[in-house]
């Protein structure tokens, strides 16, 4: 749709208001969800990609992240559950535990902690506390043999 947008309407491809966006964007994201829940990332993705351009809506930027962790996309993965915690109404565990579980992969050991410790004080979840354990543990390994 927004490809579609650009070429027809450029001026219409920037404006969210314009009809049928949001529906579309909905329609992305339940399409993507089934193919996430069948294993079949590749086509989650393309399709996420498109229903954000068509509407950011913040699952949507989730399940992105969490598609593009499973294929080892740290760095974009990062960006779009940051994405997703920045346009949520209220701060949910799930994107706070994602973000700092993709960072945590990524070797950033002082934000991910930040957001683990966020997410646990959100709701207790004994994965995000043993990541949490782990992060502590390397960051005191570090900071022993600096």
């Amino acid at each position: 749709m927004y490809e579609f947008l650009k070429r027809v309407h450029p001026a219409a491809s920037q404006d969210f208001s314009v009809g049928g966006r949001i529906a579309w964007a909905i329609h992305c994201y339940d399409v993507a969800w089934d193919a996430w829940e069948k294993g079949d990332i590749a086509t989650a993705i393309i399709t996420l990609r498109e229903g954000i351009y068509a509407f950011p809506f913040p699952k949507s930027l989730e399940l992105l992240g969490e598609c593009l962790l499973q294929e080892g996309n740290l760095v974009e993965a990062t960006i779009y559950f940051a994405a997703a915690i920045g346009m949520s109404e209220e701060v949910e565990f799930r994107p706070l535990f994602l973000l700092g579980k993709a960072l945590a992969t990524a070797n950033d050991n002082y934000v991910s902690k930040i957001m683990l410790e966020k997410a646990i004080s959100i709701q207790q979840d004994q994965e995000a506390q043993e990541l949490l354990n782990e992060i502590k543990s390397r960051s005191t390994s570090e900071e022993q043999a600096a």
